[in-house]
């Protein structure tokens, strides 16, 4: 799959799952939203998007995951 075909299919799904979500909460259509907000999870990480900062953990962290003796 090219990269640009990816695009548009990566914006369609989250164009088309925000639509779909408003309608439901504003009343206009009657649909499952968990599904819809999974599409629109599965479309927002496929694009690679993230929520949150990551951050490195402190030394003794790193230490204690390593196996260390910190």
């Amino acid at each position: 799959m090219t990269p640009r075909l990816q695009g548009w299919i990566i914006a369609g799904a989250t164009i088309w799952s925000m639509s779909v979500l408003t309608l439901t909460y504003a009343g206009y259509l009657k649909s499952d939203t968990a599904f819809v907000a999974s599409v629109l999870g599965g479309a927002i990480s496929a694009a690679g998007l993230s929520v949150g900062e990551k951050k490195d953990p402190p030394a003794k962290e790193k230490d204690r995951d390593a196996g260390g003796y910190g």
